[in-house]
């Protein structure tokens, strides 16, 4: 296929690439052209002729898939998660999915880790009870951290890099993960539990899962209901594992503590959220991808998926 040029679009609307990035495909004859793209509509009108596509925030449904046929042959992911790409419909029509495995894997650790401190030390409302003139705490009561209970659900990539800040804290850590074996759990110094047991006994609950039909609304009424009237929720991978109605009326009526959240289901949220308005709920905007040495990492990292999936083709 290197012999005849092969169009990779870029539905990002990318135009500039590093030198490390374009060096993985400097054996194939490819274009890459920026055509920006996010709907399900518009992959379909906007990428004709594509060999491969490029996406970050698409939705690349069944419908997006079979209009770019019969000459598309991979999708590539600016990032880890694939819950936007029809998987399945990709399998059937034999077109290569990619993404990105390593990317931002310490900065979204370092987030996690940053917003359970901040939820844990309830520093946002100290900070701006000091901006505002207020030279006091917050009345919510604070418990030590290390001799608490980490609870996390998701031993993948960023899940082991949160275990290994965690154990930095003297807890003791709970970990819930049905595609990891028990040997590989307690070589990482975690116990493994069911999603149950996890929320009963942890103090802090640490989201590093990635979202799929299983995962999707797991934190519901039903399993807060489970959850210590102390514990701290974090989550730092996709809005749509919690049931945020729920979640508000947990952290409003005090049933649970605190919620540290840099995903919502919807993003940016309606101004009528009912998490917004929650001193206990602390959100950052999607966030904890970012340095600029994971933007880099990122591109470099796609452009590498891009060669090796065009090369099978």
């Amino acid at each position: 296929m290197s012999h005849r040029e092969l169009l990779a679009v870029d539905t990002t609307a990318r135009t500039e690439y590093p030198a490390e990035a374009l060096a993985h495909l400097s054996d194939l004859n490819v274009r890459i052209e920026p055509r920006k793209a996010t709907s399900e509509e518009e992959i379909a009108e906007r990428c004709h002729g594509a060999d491969a596509i490029l996406v970050t925030a698409a939705h690349v449904t069944e419908r997006a898939l079979r209009a770019l046929q019969p000459k598309l042959r991979a999708v590539v992911r600016y990032g880890i998660g694939l819950d936007r790409i029809d998987l399945a419909a990709a399998r059937e029509l034999g077109v290569e999915v990619r993404n990105v495995p390593d990317f931002c894997i310490t900065e979204v650790a370092d987030h996690a880790i940053g917003l359970m401190l901040a939820a844990a030390r309830d520093i946002v409302p100290g900070a701006v009870n000091v901006r505002k003139g207020r030279w006091k705490r917050s009345d919510r009561k604070l418990h030590r951290i290390s001799e608490g209970i980490a609870g996390v659900v998701g031993l993948g990539g960023i899940g082991r890099e949160v275990v290994r800040r965690l154990a930095g804290f003297g807890v003791a850590i709970l970990a819930h993960d049905p595609y990891v074996n028990r040997r590989a759990a307690e070589a990482l110094g975690v116990r493994l539990v069911e999603i149950d047991r996890l929320l009963g006994e942890a103090d802090i609950v640490m989201l590093t899962c990635p979202l799929t039909d299983e995962t999707r609304g797991m934190i519901d009424s039903e399993a807060l209901t489970l959850m210590k009237p102390e514990a701290i929720l974090v989550n730092t991978s996709r809005g749509e594992l919690i049931d945020e109605e729920a979640l508000a009326a947990a952290l409003r009526e005090e049933r649970i503590a605190a919620a540290g959240l840099d995903v919502l289901a919807q993003e940016p949220p309606p101004e009528d959220h009912p998490l917004l308005s929650l001193e206990n709920a602390i959100i950052t905007p999607h966030s904890a991808w970012y340095s600029e040495q994971a933007r880099y990492d990122l591109v470099v990292g796609a452009m590498r998926e891009l060669g090796e999936a065009l090369r099978n083709a």
